[in-house]
């Protein structure tokens, strides 16, 4: 197997502006666990109501970057690929399980087992614990990690179809798979992971034949996305942030407007029914692709032009990604503990931003610390431009 493994390396460099995506994904994830609104913050998030979610953005930058990182690595032979990735995969199913228990063990002796829904009804720990190891059960707000490890085991074998160049057989399994996918969560998220990681392989590939367009074709490609996203956005944001209030105040409105609002919510039923995230419905994959491209774009163009403080937060998130993940879930955890059952918007503004302080904080002790366990050549190393690497953390380097 081994020796038919492709030469071609893409270049060794971090991409900042993945960094960056990432760190945002992060926030907006934080913000929406908190779940205090109004916050302010939540104009931002769009209160995870949105047709399209961080989750969504989070795995595909998971499946991007391991195929992206892993591309570099081909040269070290499939046996390494494979070794790497189901080591991975073991940790991240370690972590998933240790962090459920802990936290179903917390909520029920701290006596607040309605602080998150999904704990099982009766403390039956034999049970709960055999439901966990067998990825049946998962609590917290960490509980996505099981669905990574088993993503993490598959991908060697969706690695290797890239490698013999049949991408495209890795594209029909997974849509297959999709179509297939009934109610079950990650047959239907592992065509989003797969799709990153059919991209990411192919990234610099891709990279050079959009370069290659004329100048005319970029514009009408830019213009496109640019349009379906923003009208998209905009019908969903206001969704969220309109028909809401509509609705609640449904009573009191001239009769014309009451029938726009019930065409709105027949209009807005229709178009959930294709855009499920649990099952992840084809609107919403669709949107992704669009929504996705629009913010890399943004991001691309403009991250330099903001606060240098604020992006390097942010990039400090998305560097850290998966220590970030799970530390998040620690914060919300203890967040929740002790916020009132009523609060008013300053108090969701400040609860919310002590939150986000908190995890930035604490990743900027986490990451120096990581640096002071270094060797002096790997610490020089480390000082060097931050485009110089290409680190994920749910891929982890050897």
């Amino acid at each position: 197997m081994d020796e038919d493994v492709g030469t071609q390396v893409a270049p060794s460099k971090r991409i900042i502006e993945l960094d960056i995506i990432r760190g945002i994904f992060l926030v907006v994830i934080l913000i929406d666990h908190i779940e205090l609104y109004p916050s302010g913050f939540d104009l931002f998030t769009g209160r995870g109501r949105l047709l399209v979610s961080a989750a969504e953005g989070f795995f595909f930058m998971s499946g991007l970057l391991v195929g992206m990182v892993y591309r570099r690595r081909i040269n070290r032979g499939m046996k390494f690929i494979f070794r790497k990735m189901w080591r991975r995969a073991i940790e991240l199913w370690l972590a998933s399980i240790v962090l459920s228990l802990l936290f179903t063990a917390a909520a029920i002796y701290l006596h607040h087992t309605g602080i998150k829904d999904g704990l099982l009804p009766v403390t039956n720990w034999p049970h709960i614990i055999k439901e966990t190891v067998l990825m049946r059960y998962g609590y917290g707000w960490a509980d996505f990690l099981d669905r990574f490890a088993i993503l993490m085991f598959l991908a060697p074998f969706a690695f290797w179809l890239l490698v013999k160049k049949k991408w495209w057989l890795l594209a029909i399994i997974s849509l297959v798979t999709w179509a297939f996918r009934g109610n079950n969560f990650t047959f239907s998220w592992q065509l989003i992971f797969a799709g990153g990681m059919i991209i990411g392989y192919h990234w610099y590939q891709l990279g050079a034949r959009y370069r290659k367009l004329s100048a005319q074709t970029k514009k009408h490609v830019r213009y496109t996305v640019g349009w379906v996203t923003g009208i998209s956005f905009l019908l969903s944001y206001a969704s969220v942030f309109i028909l809401s209030v509509l609705n609640e105040r449904m009573s009191s409105l001239p009769l014309w407007l009451q029938h726009g609002t019930n065409s709105w919510n027949s209009a807005n039923a229709w178009v959930w029914l294709y855009s499920q995230k649990w099952t992840v419905g084809p609107v919403r994959i669709v949107l992704f692709a669009f929504w996705f491209s629009t913010l890399f774009w943004l991001v691309s163009r403009y991250y330099r032009r903001i606060n240098p403080r604020l992006v390097g937060a942010v990039e400090l998130l998305g560097r850290n990604s998966l220590f970030v993940y799970i530390i998040h879930a620690f914060i919300v955890f203890g967040f929740k503990l002790f916020i009132p059952s009523a609060t008013t918007l300053l108090e969701n503004f400040l609860i919310t931003a002590v939150a986000l302080l908190l995890l930035i904080i604490i990743t900027r002790r986490y990451e120096k610390w990581q640096v002071s366990k270094q060797p002096k050549k790997a610490k020089a190393h480390a000082k060097q431009p931050k485009q110089a690497y290409l680190k994920p953390d749910l891929v982890k380097s050897p």
